[in-house]
């Protein structure tokens, strides 16, 4: 893969995610002006990954945030009732 210089900054103002198969896309919107924001300042950029990928994105946000995933299992009864 060729690199470039070419960096597009912005600040983050939605997202959406689908599945396609066995892959997910990821379309991030942003905005690279001060509110208010029109339709035509927002940006979208589209993403495909594997579950994989979207799996470790989501780990390094998690981390990078300071937070920690969810239990998958979720809190038990007994959890709830005492916790």
């Amino acid at each position: 893969m060729e690199q470039n210089d070419h960096h597009d900054y912005g600040a983050l103002v939605g997202w959406t995610s689908t599945h396609v198969g066995d892959r997910i896309t990821l379309r991030l919107q942003s905005v690279n002006k001060p509110p208010p924001h029109e339709h035509d300042d927002v940006q979208s950029q589209i993403y495909l990954m594997d579950r994989n990928q979207a799996a470790q994105l989501a780990n390094y946000l998690f981390e990078m945030s300071g937070h920690t995933a969810p239990d998958k299992r979720g809190r038990g009864w007994l959890s709830r009732l005492f916790g």
